[in-house]
């Protein structure tokens, strides 16, 4: 059987024949999986999803939309391509340990008006569809908090984005790379 690494840590998924969703034992996150029966399909999806978790959205786009050209009905190569667009990363919320998105990408339009999304939809089954449903609210939650953040924002040339503190309250290394930029240009 074909293995599917996890969308969040990439771990190898146990797969359910005939399921649409997994949860992996590495770090509990339930997602939805792609229905495939070879492994040359499940290595474009991984590969995409590496690409995706590299931050290298675009080529993470290009690979899902490769699988599309192959299978338009394929509701998961969709919602990687809107992944990619959106630029989402998941990654371990300090207080809960869970994994939750962040998004590298800011698009003013609502995830749940994009062709990817919709088209997601349209092709999952019940069960993936309503998990998308829900992860595109939380998405759109997302970039509204960061629309709304930067609308209150004077107007800027370069926006320069760290991690201020690190998980016991240190300042981070990124912090003083970003304050050296920031002198750098002003």
């Amino acid at each position: 059987m074909a293995i599917i690494k996890c969308k969040m840590c990439g771990g190898d998924l146990a797969l359910v024949k005939g399921s649409t969703v997994a949860t992996c034992e590495f770090c509990g996150s339930q997602q939805t999986v792609p229905a495939i029966d070879d492994d040359k399909k499940a290595r474009l999806f991984n590969r995409a999803n590496q690409y995706r978790m590299d931050s290298e959205f675009d080529k993470a786009y290009s690979a899902y939309e490769s699988i599309v050209n192959d299978e338009p009905e394929n509701a998961e190569a969709y919602w990687g391509m809107l992944l990619s667009e959106y630029g989402v990363e998941y990654v371990d919320d300090p207080k809960t340990g869970k994994k939750i998105p962040t998004c590298h990408r800011t698009l003013v339009r609502s995830v749940t008006s994009s062709p990817n999304y919709k088209a997601a939809c349209q092709y999952a089954d019940a069960d993936s569809r309503i998990m998308y449903e829900d992860d595109a609210a939380v998405l759109d939650a997302l970039q509204k908090r960061v629309l709304n953040a930067s609308a209150k924002e004077e107007p800027y040339d370069a926006f320069i984005c760290y991690k201020e503190t690190d998980d016991k309250g240190q300042r981070t290394i990124d912090s003083v790379i970003a304050q050296d930029v920031y002198t750098a240009l002003t």
